[in-house]
């Protein structure tokens, strides 16, 4: 057919975006860069920062002295942000399952109501709903691979709470959460300070949070572009949109007015999970990554790019990093009731 897509060599690749695209492409370096990249994963990737609109054959417009390198540097700031959420995420979620794991045994008779008895679970969920996490969570266990999961498959009555927790999905680990006893919730609620601007424990904010985390998580694990992810809301699921809590309030009055969640999002859920400490070590790292990308493309792109990632104004990140945080009380979670 006229519009298949035919097979053309790297140095045709670097005309094509020469002469159609207007985009600066020479050299060895830049040929080493499609080789290792491909066109595209780097070209129709990234491009969209870059791009000013369309001609009249409908065909992207590029900003001047728009360069294939420029495209480049997009993209490994893209591969470093990955990894750097990840890394977090990965921490927050094995913390945060581990914590729940604890409490749900502690409110449950010390363990002897066990997870697989609807019981356990609160009397303000829907009987249903219970047996979904139920099922679910037994199921994923039935398939594990893992050796310690077999291992109580075939010695032991019951598979014990920590080990159903730490093995399950990170979704069916959060539909489990969110049908828990509100002790469960409310106690890793107190522990992170997730109040509601009435005091009260903010499971919207906990189970919201959670659920944003695993979706970039998800994205990260399977290579997906980071830095313009986002979630519009969707009036028929709980928790899609921007939850407006203390921080987002305590920022210029375009973040509430915003109703997707994007990167920002992230950054703000991670000031209510991680040690002060540890927040101001990623946070630095992040602007350190942002500062080293502005110096390498244009004040255009780079506008669209901290815009797509929900950043109103670079300056908004260190307002971020200057808001009271409190320390997180680990000593005290097994007396949260």
């Amino acid at each position: 057919m006229a519009d298949d897509k035919i097979f053309i060599s790297y140095n045709q690749q670097m005309r094509k975006l020469r002469n159609n695209k207007h985009i600066i492409c020479f050299g060895s370096k830049d040929k080493k860069t499609l080789v290792r990249m491909g066109y595209f994963n780097i070209v129709n990737g990234y491009k969209a920062p870059f791009t000013c609109g369309v001609d009249i054959n409908g065909d992207h417009i590029y900003l001047p002295n728009t360069s294939l390198d420029a495209l480049y540097k997009l993209k490994t700031f893209d591969d470093e942000l990955r990894l750097l959420l990840l890394k977090y995420i990965t921490q927050i979620e094995e913390e945060v399952r581990t914590l729940a794991g604890y409490k749900f045994d502690q409110c449950n008779d010390n363990g002897k109501i066990p997870w697989y008895d609807a019981n356990a679970y609160s009397t303000n969920s829907r009987l249903q709903n219970k047996m979904n996490a139920i099922s679910s969570a037994y199921s994923e266990l039935s398939s594990s691979q893992l050796d310690y999961v077999k291992f109580y498959m075939d010695n032991h009555s019951s598979i014990p709470t920590w080990i159903m927790i730490k093995v399950v999905n990170f979704s069916t680990f959060i539909n489990i959460l969110k049908n828990s006893k509100t002790t469960v919730t409310h106690s890793i609620c107190k522990l992170y300070d997730m109040m509601d601007f009435n005091g009260k424990p903010n499971v919207k904010l906990l189970i919201g949070s959670l659920n944003w985390l695993r979706k970039v998580r998800n994205a990260c694990a399977h290579n997906e572009r980071i830095f313009c992810i986002q979630q519009s809301p969707d009036q028929k699921r709980k928790n899609t949109g921007r939850i407006i809590e203390k921080y987002i309030s305590s920022l210029r009055s375009s973040y509430c007015r915003d109703s997707d969640k994007r990167i920002f999002d992230l950054l703000v859920y991670f000031k209510y999970y991680l040690p002060n400490n540890e927040y101001q070590k990623m946070m630095t790292t992040f602007q350190q990554m942002l500062a080293n990308l502005q110096n390498h493309v244009s004040p255009n792109a780079f506008d669209s790019i901290r815009g797509k990632m929900g950043i109103k104004d670079i300056t908004d990140l260190d307002i971020l990093k200057s808001l009271p945080k409190a320390t997180i009380p680990y000593n005290l979670f097994d007396t949260f009731i």
